[in-house]
C-alpha cells in the first residue's frame, strides 16, 4: 500500500473517527450571512466528525456550575480550557474582542482566527494582537465557497492526528 493510499485510509478511518470538541465563536444571528457561515463550519465538522462535539459558547451556558454568577469572559474561559479547536470568525466586534481578551493566555494556541485578507498587511492595533495567533487568511471567493470550510477542517484533522499521537490533551 502506497503513503497516499494508508495516509487515506488513517484520516478516513481513525482520524475523522477521534472524539475532539471544537468551539466557534463568531457573530450572532444578528450578523445574518456571517452567522451562516458560523452555523456552516459548525455542520461540516459534525458531518465530518462524528464523534466530535461542535458547538457555540451561547449553548454552553449551562454547562459552567455557577453560570449566573460569572462574566462573559469567565464564562467563554471555561469553554475554551474545554475544547481541543476553538475557531474564531473574525468578522465583527464580539469575536474581536475575544480575541483580545483570550490570544494572550495559556490557551491562545487553541484558536484558528480566521480573517479576511483586507486585514493581512494592517499594522492596526488589532493586527499585531493576532499577529503569533494561528490564523488563515481568506479572500472573498473562499469565504462564498467552501474553501474556508475545507482549510477548518485541516486544521481539526491534525488536531484529532495530534490527539491520536498524544501530542494534545
Amino acid at each position: 500500500m502506497s503513503f497516499e493510499d494508508k495516509i487515506k485510509q488513517l484520516i478516513e478511518h481513525q482520524v475523522h473517527s477521534q472524539p475532539v470538541n471544537v468551539l466557534v465563536w463568531g457573530p450572532g444571528e444578528g450578523a445574518r450571512r456571517d452567522y451562516e457561515k458560523r452555523r456552516k463550519i459548525q455542520y461540516t465538522i459534525k458531518s465530518t466528525f462524528p464523534n466530535a462535539e461542535v458547538r457555540f459558547s451561547e449553548e454552553l451556558t449551562d454547562a459552567v456550575p455557577g453560570a449566573a454568577d460569572l462574566t462573559a469572559p469567565e464564562l467563554e474561559l471555561y469553554h475554551l480550557a474545554a475544547c481541543d479547536l476553538c475557531v474564531v470568525l473574525d468578522s465583527s466586534q464580539g469575536p474581536g474582542e475575544e480575541i483580545a481578551h483570550f490570544g494572550r493566555t495559556n490557551f491562545a494556541y487553541k484558536l484558528l482566527v480566521l480573517t479576511h485578507e483586507r486585514h493581512k498587511d494592517s499594522s492596526s492595533f488589532p493586527r499585531s494582537l493576532r499577529k503569533h495567533l494561528n490564523q488563515v487568511f481568506y479572500n472573498d471567493d473562499e469565504y462564498d465557497s467552501c474553501v474556508l470550510v475545507e482549510r477548518v477542517l485541516n486544521r481539526v484533522r491534525y488536531v484529532a492526528l495530534g490527539r491520536m499521537a498524544g501530542l494534545s490533551a
